[in-house]
């Protein structure tokens, strides 16, 4: 079951500014380019080096390529739910995707995602603009195995 709008700004706490649809808004904070390589075994990760691009006058303008984002809003997820980020279709008639993992139960923090410029003129994205819509998802049942992992209070 997708919680209504309505149960998020019960649940959560949240405005009605901060609400969509379907769930929360998420809006465009920082963008960062990939400086290098990142590697994933089974005991672990090293993530690459990371350059952050400043918008100018407000404005990130971006080449096509993949960039890592994060969203401007801390987000908490409760242990009866997994929350998914879905791109504005807006991103995706200008060629561009955006691509994140499931927000576990228990997660808190301000997330980050994968947005990746296909369109080969470019786009331009203001600094606060949606981006983002992160619907959650209720589980039959609250879970004890909350996340706890190494992006718990993230970007805070």
């Amino acid at each position: 079951m997708i919680l209504s709008p309505e149960t998020l700004a019960q649940v959560l706490g949240l405005k009605d500014e901060e609400l969509d649809c379907a769930g929360r808004r998420l809006s465009l904070d920082k963008v960062f380019r990939f400086k290098g390589r990142g590697s994933l075994s089974k005991d672990g990760k090293s993530l690459p080096e990371l350059e952050e691009i400043h918008p100018v006058n407000g404005v990130f303008k971006l080449s096509p390529g993949a960039y890592k984002v994060r969203y401007r809003e801390i987000v908490r997820v409760p242990p009866n739910a997994i929350a998914l980020a879905i791109p504005r279709s807006s991103l995706l008639r200008m060629g561009v995707a955006l691509f994140t993992a499931v927000w576990d139960p228990g997660y808190y923090g301000r997330g980050e995602g994968l947005l990746v410029v296909f369109n080969p003129f470019g786009v331009e994205i203001e600094y606060g603009a949606q981006i983002a819509q992160l619907v959650y998802v209720r589980m039959d049942r609250e879970t004890k195995k909350l996340y706890r992992g190494t992006y718990l209070g993230e970007n805070i």
